[in-house]
């Protein structure tokens, strides 16, 4: 893992890296309905994965979390989801086995404060509005 400019990350795998990966640290434990973002550098086709996400939230044991999907493309990509944890300790971002992977501007926040979020910043919705679960 590198840092790179002020909010983004490297992620590059070894050779022998099973599940390359970043781990993010939270401070403290967090439950309840979230909703993460951030921006990826091309996911080059042919990518190779150790499993079908590009990022997992674990609880503070490591015992249950929640895997998010990834989606091979080109160009820089805007990925966000909404999810519910309980006892959410760890944001780990995964990249392929076969490339690095960039993370940018990546923003974990509640659900409530997306949507005020969203108020604010109108034009935003149009960016975000199909990568978000449709509510019943």
């Amino acid at each position: 893992m590198q840092h790179v400019d002020p909010d983004g990350i490297l992620v590059t795998p070894n050779s022998d890296a099973k599940n390359p990966s970043a781990n993010i640290l939270l401070g403290e434990p967090v439950s309840g309905d979230f909703h993460l973002n951030f921006w990826v550098s091309q996911v080059p086709e042919g990518s190779r994965w150790y499993e079908n996400g590009i990022c997992y939230i674990a609880n503070k044991l490591w015992s249950s979390g929640v895997l998010l999907p990834h989606d091979n493309t080109g160009g820089n990509t805007f990925l966000g989801f909404d999810f519910r944890m309980n006892d959410a300790k760890v944001i780990q971002l995964k990249c392929p086995l076969n490339h690095p992977l960039r993370f940018t501007a990546i923003n974990l926040m509640t659900q409530a404060d997306w949507k005020e979020y969203k108020q604010f910043v109108p034009r935003m919705g149009a960016l975000y509005g199909d990568l978000m679960p449709l509510q019943n």
